[in-house]
């Protein structure tokens, strides 16, 4: 350090933390002007060839004389100070801690998450287009077991304590409306709400509910808005403008006052899993922040994540149960054994007849099919040979708007060829289906039905969610094709029928959660219908014995639930042991296979206690995609602090020695690559 100036002179030094890889803080000089800033500050810093980095002051002090250089390094000065709105102190600073600590992350490559991409950028409110609900402002008398859910809430309130309710309640028991309720509880408390939802498609929908009922302490924040509106929001939150913010998981992150309710709607989609880094899930981290602010959690599905419903059953969460529907009735599921049956284009003879009378009834529709495009490939009738990516092990899927041939998985297209490219025969064909297809099959089946589609191929353009949702909503459409777009928590009271084509496809991925999400999305796409009058789902499927589906059509959680905890501890799966994954990608594949067995050595080395085991390596379940080999490893057993450090400081010096290569740490994954 240089020597000290005259007598009594002091410098600021702040002590930042960045959004970089390192797990440290970096020394700068206070700002010359404006007011000191103190831990907890976002400040903007020059780093490297950057000129203006946001960064977290987690220290602040002075030091004797004019002090330009620490360790030999020549210190650098913030260039500024951002507004006190964008302050990280409290229970979003404990949850910045906890993420750091659990997932193994030097904490400013966390801190991104709790601030919009440019701060202070100025934004007009949002006027995106929601779906209109007449009776969202009316308060319905609470069933019992509804009144039984909110007196536990209101007590936790009163007591400013924390505390998790599942609220595991079947299709169309009310769970919405126990949120209402409850968060109509925490505002006249004088405490604030979060509101997560699993989707964007959801947004404009549940935002219509919740302002209806709600009123303008109201706001919505989600990825798809611009920088300024994501700032207002951010900055009205802040300054107790707003006191209910809902949005996907990153609406948790928002900095509302005093907060007292945390809801987290369809807690067991595995869209609360970030799949980038930070990999953090948004439900856990919805604990970990209501357990700093004293906030209770209501955590609602009707096919909770068997980590929640286990938690809930042996008692670390409180469970209730809404077993009922107030209004309608759960529907009637039929079983369709495809085998040796005719159909048009896909579609028993059953379906189309129920697809007839719902229409004749002037009522509607919903089709789920999984699968995006026109065709799931395009093979060549000679030698079978399918249009593959060049850049994934995955085949290219037909789209017919544009005609084009499209990877899902690293956007790679090109035009349908009119010959082979291994063989040159001159007849290629489409092979499969997908919503696309659908789509078009019932029109010319139904030419007077309007039908409507709900994929990622319709909803690219802003706005387009909210659009459909209303179009349907309104009755502008008769039938409404889509992929698990469709399943997800939608109220729509004039459908009486929903047809499933291929109801056993996902049952047998390579992934130990398989057949929970094949549970969960079949029992959820079915609730859609029977919400006010009788309602029926025909589950077409070429293995009409397999229990998920028979649990499934009976809306039998409990015995499915009962059947795969017993599965998951026999091969002591979660939710019996936790898991790490461990990714190793690049793009030379002996380059990745010899990182993923030193990296595999290293671990078995060192994790040596009992309850630790590690399997693999092994390639992925997709070995290559956007030209990145695949290879992956598991650890079952809880990880220490400290093991986590080392592991932490094992990959960084293990991607050192094989540049090129880099390894993702995921804990608790939602699935296997």
């Amino acid at each position: 350090m240089t020597a000290p100036s005259p007598a009594g002179e002091t410098t600021l030094l702040l002590e930042v933390i960045l959004p970089v890889p390192l797990d440290r803080s970096f020394t700068y000089l206070a700002p010359a002007e404006g007011p000191a800033p103190a831990a907890g500050d976002l400040v903007t810093v020059p780093f490297g060839r950057r000129r203006a980095v946001i960064g977290l002051v987690t220290g602040v002090r002075e030091a004797a004389g004019a002090v330009t250089e620490v360790d030999g390094v020549r210190l650098k000065a913030a260039a500024s100070v951002l507004p006190a709105a964008y302050r990280v102190d409290g229970d979003r600073r404990a949850l910045l801690d906890w993420m750091a600590g659990y997932y193994a992350l030097p904490a400013g490559e966390v801190l991104p998450l709790f601030h919009p991409p440019k701060p202070g950028t100025k934004g007009r409110a949002s006027r995106h287009e929601a779906p209109e609900y007449p009776e969202a402002a009316r308060t319905p008398e609470p069933t019992a077991d509804q009144r039984a859910v909110l007196a536990h809430v209101s007590g936790l309130l009163a007591a400013r304590d924390f505390g998790t309710v599942l609220l595991h309640g079947v299709t169309g028991s009310g769970k919405t409306e126990v949120y209402l309720q409850a968060a109509r509880d925490a505002l006249d408390r004088g405490r604030s709400v979060l509101i997560l939802l699993p989707e964007i498609a959801l947004t404009p929908q549940t935002q219509a509910r919740v302002a209806g009922r709600l009123g303008d302490d109201v706001a919505v924040i989600h990825s798809a808005l611009s920088a300024g509106e994501r700032c207002r929001v951010h900055e009205r939150a802040a300054a107790g403008e707003v006191r209910v913010v809902l949005g996907p998981r990153s609406a948790l992150f928002a900095p509302v006052r005093d907060l007292g309710l945390v809801v987290v709607d369809e807690e067991h989609e595995t869209s609360y899993k970030q799949d980038e880094k930070p990999r953090y899930h948004a439900r856990h981290a919805a604990l970990v922040r209501a357990r700093a602010a004293g906030a209770a959690v209501i955590l609602g599905s009707a096919t909770p994540d068997l980590e929640s419903y286990r938690n809930a059953r042996e008692g670390r969460y409180h469970l209730a149960e809404l077993r009922d529907r107030p209004v309608g009735s759960l529907p009637l599921v039929e079983v369709v054994d495809m085998r040796g049956q005719p159909s048009r284009d896909g579609f028993s003879e059953r379906l189309l007849h129920l697809i007839e009378g719902s229409l004749a009834r002037e009522r509607q529709a919903i089709v789920y099919y999984n699968r995006r495009g026109y065709a799931r490939t395009q093979q060549c009738s000679a030698c079978g040979e399918a249009a593959l990516c060049p850049s994934c092990d995955i085949a290219l899927t037909v789209h017919l708007r544009p005609r084009r041939l499209l990877c899902h998985y690293c956007g790679f297209s090109r035009p349908v060829p009119d010959t082979c490219p291994a063989c040159g025969h001159e007849e290629t064909r489409p092979t499969g289906g997908g919503t696309e297809k659908v789509e078009l099959s019932l029109q010319a089946l139904f030419p007077e039905a309007r039908v409507l589609r709900l994929d990622h191929d319709t909803t690219r353009r802003r706005g387009s969610h909210a659009r459909i949702l209303s179009d349907f909503l309104r009755g502008e459409g008769d039938i409404l094709v889509g992929t698990q777009m469709v399943a997800k928590g939608h109220h729509f009271p004039r459908v009486d029928l929903v047809g499933v084509l291929a109801a056993d496809d996902g049952l047998h991925l390579p992934d130990f959660r398989a057949q929970e999400r094949a549970y969960q999305l079949l029992s959820q796409v079915a609730g859609r219908t029977g919400r006010e009058d009788a309602g029926t789902v025909i589950f077409q499927t070429w293995q009409p014995e397999h229990p998920v589906l028979i649990a499934a059509a009976c809306h039998d959680y409990a015995g499915f639930a009962a059947e795969e905890l017993e599965h998951r501890r026999a091969v002591d799966y979660p939710p019996f042991r936790r898991m790490l994954r461990l990714g190793v990608t690049g793009r030379g594949l002996a380059a990745v296979e010899a990182a993923a067995a030193q990296l595999a050595g290293l671990l078995r080395e060192h994790l040596t206690r009992e309850d630790l085991t590690v399997l693999g390596p092994a390639p992925a379940v997709f070995p290559r995609l956007q030209d990145r080999h695949r290879h992956q490893i598991l650890v079952k057993g809880e990880l220490g602090t400290a093991q986590k450090a080392w592991l932490a400081e094992g990959v960084r010096v293990l991607k050192d020695r094989h540049r090129g290569v880099d390894v993702i740490l995921d804990f608790d994954p939602a699935g296997l690559w």
